[in-house]
């Protein structure tokens, strides 16, 4: 008992720990392919994940409360010149600013890339709840994309704990700012329809999934019933139909 007990919470803690990679990703590939820079994954307590592995060299606090986060390095040194706002065009006193290296410093990311964290590990989900719908996956491939189907979790507890309790998205852990919701706010989207959307596409994916288990099971490993129904020599007699032995001998 006590066996499996460790051998469940290490799955649980390496799933877990899978989505927070995929998580953390999805906001440095889409950041990097938006020109933010080069990206830093970091995970608590100071580990750097991306591009090199060890600990972390960034001089920032760390976030409250945060599980990881990811932080921009521009690949070129960025100037502003500023001009003040009220003076003559004769006697311009232009003032040149050095934009912070680390865009993380500035708590900012442009929606989208805030968006695809949580986005990200559900887009991750619904294929996986697709691939299981269309392709009807066997043994590991089928656990596998039934492991990968549940992610939608992320989004779903980055929108419930925080908004509706004012809790981390992990109830003790994690960030208290309900991610996707509020960028899906800076893209224009009122809050309460943020909301609603959210748990809309969640509860469909859970729906997707009950369909999937009652006509199939979810981590059924398709073995053809042919290999269970079998003969066995006449010597012996016996014979398996399915699950059941029938013990009549057979001349």
């Amino acid at each position: 008992m006590l066996k499996r007990t460790l051998s469940f919470t290490s799955l649980v803690f390496f799933y877990f720990l899978v989505s927070v990679v995929i998580h953390e990703a999805g906001h440095a590939f889409t950041g990097k392919v938006l020109g933010l820079g080069t990206p830093i994954i970091s995970i608590w307590p100071g580990i750097e994940l991306f591009p090199n592995i060890g600990a972390s060299i960034s001089t920032t606090p760390w976030p409250e409360n945060a599980i990881a986060y990811v932080s921009f390095i521009p690949e070129a040194t960025r100037f502003v010149i500023e001009f003040p706002e009220y003076s003559r065009f004769s006697s311009l006193n232009p003032k040149l600013t050095v934009v912070p290296v680390n865009t993380n410093q500035e708590n900012y990311f442009p929606p989208i890339v805030g968006l695809m964290g949580s986005g990200a590990t559900y887009l991750m989900s619904l294929f996986c709840t697709l691939y299981l719908y269309f392709f009807k996956p066997k043994g590991i491939c089928r656990i596998l994309a039934v492991w990968g189907a549940f992610l939608f979790y992320d989004i779903l507890c980055y929108t419930v704990f925080p908004v509706f309790f004012g809790m981390s998205h992990l109830i003790f852990i994690g960030g208290n700012h309900p991610e996707p919701i509020i960028f899906l706010a800076n893209m224009g989207i009122p809050f309460e329809i943020a909301v609603t959307l959210v748990i809309s596409i969640c509860v469909a994916q859970i729906a997707a999934l009950c369909y999937i288990s009652r006509k199939e099971g979810l981590f059924k490993l398709k073995v053809p019933n042919k290999q269970l129904n079998f003969h066995s020599s006449k010597s012996s007699g016996y014979r398996c139909r399915g699950n059941r032995f029938t013990g009549r001998y057979s001349k």
